[in-house]
């Protein structure tokens, strides 16, 4: 339950951040709180069993190329390629929320490099999430599976 509600949590604040894109308190304070969903869901890692632990979300190259050599066979929990796009996804909140809180800082008053950087990085969040979910598409249309349903009610076929 704690996954998905962080899961869900994280997408809500993502979109709202990029709808409310105009750099001001809602907007810097739903970045934080974004960067401490990703912050809880780590520590949640750390602690929980199961496929939500840290050990099941630790990408392996072995493991995405034998995915990849055996045509991407069902998982129960995430598929190699999608363990990347997770860490992925949890760098660049963790890192845009840094780039959006140094930009208020007086060192960089002025330096527009840093807000630049931000823009990059949102863009790329934003390229990153287009693929999680034409990734969560195509799986789910591969393996004959609601992932999304799945998402919400925790309940996926053995």
């Amino acid at each position: 339950m704690a996954v998905r509600l962080l899961h869900w949590m994280l997408a809500g604040l993502v979109l709202f951040c990029w709808i409310q894109d105009d750099g001001g308190r809602v907007h810097r304070s739903a970045g934080y709180v974004a960067a401490g969903v990703v912050v809880a869901r780590l520590l949640w890692a750390a602690v929980a069993g199961g496929h939500g632990s840290l050990a099941s979300l630790k990408p392996s190259t072995a493991a995405t190329l034998a995915f990849l050599r055996a045509r991407a066979p069902r998982c129960i929990g995430h598929d190699p390629l999608g363990l990347w796009m997770v860490w992925l996804l949890w760098l660049l909140v963790l890192l845009l929320a840094l780039t959006g809180w140094m930009s208020r800082l007086d060192a960089f008053w002025g330096d527009d490099r840093l807000q630049h950087v931000h823009a990059w990085l949102a863009d790329g969040l934003l390229v990153a999430v287009a693929l999680h979910l034409l990734g969560v598409a195509v799986m789910s249309w591969r393996w004959r599976e609601n992932l999304p349903g799945a998402m919400v009610t925790g309940r996926k076929r053995s």
